[in-house]
């Protein structure tokens, strides 16, 4: 059955509704401003998940004050700290990592060799779905299991306000023994599978 609301084409509707940008409802960043393409902070419900397959949080090498207030982690290393240069002796990690070039790939590789030397047990990466790069296929190489997520992470900014812009898809790599905590806790967020 027909509606008797008038229907607007969609180019009438944005003539007679044009936004304005100082009352626009903040969604993560303000009309102008850049993006800081390394500050995509992990949403709570992902970090409940990573707390509860790893017990707890004891390195968030690439993080900061703020986005440890959600994370939790017994040590983080901020901006200041350069994670490239240190060692990252801890029982368990969780990085998401910085996401620009070449900071993302540099960040993986640490990672890795962090993990392969035996400076943690237990890991969890949190990265796009770049299946065509190098730094991925090290990762897929190397994981004990991982999480195609279905649809993309609406990150939080600074404050906690979802980001919007996200035009990737997301994966969550493990790395560890316990390999049915994170399919119990990830299974929600996509298809789990386990090498």
């Amino acid at each position: 059955k027909r509606s008797n609301i008038p229907l607007f084409s969609f180019r009438e509707d944005c003539l007679m509704n044009k936004a304005d940008k100082s009352k626009l409802a903040y969604i993560g960043k303000v009309p102008g401003n850049k993006r800081d393409s390394d500050s995509w902070f992990t949403p709570s419900i992902y970090v409940e998940a990573v707390r509860k397959t790893l017990g707890d949080i004891d390195l968030d090498p690439f993080s900061s004050k703020e986005a440890n207030r959600i994370i939790k982690a017994r040590k983080f290393f901020d901006l200041h700290s350069d994670a490239l240069n240190k060692s990252w002796q801890a029982k368990t990690v969780f990085m998401n990592p910085p996401y620009s070039f070449p900071a993302c790939k540099l960040a993986i590789a640490k990672f890795l060799s962090e993990y392969e030397k035996g400076a943690f047990s237990q890991g969890i990466v949190l990265c796009n779905n770049s299946t065509d790069s190098k730094w991925f296929h090290n990762l897929l190489a190397t994981c004990d299991a991982f999480c195609l997520m279905r649809g993309r992470i609406a990150f939080w900014n600074v404050d906690g306000k979802q980001v919007s812009g996200n035009t990737r898809g997301q994966v969550f790599f493990y790395f560890g023994g316990h390999l049915q905590q994170f399919s119990l806790h990830f299974s929600a967020f996509g298809k789990v599978i386990r090498l």
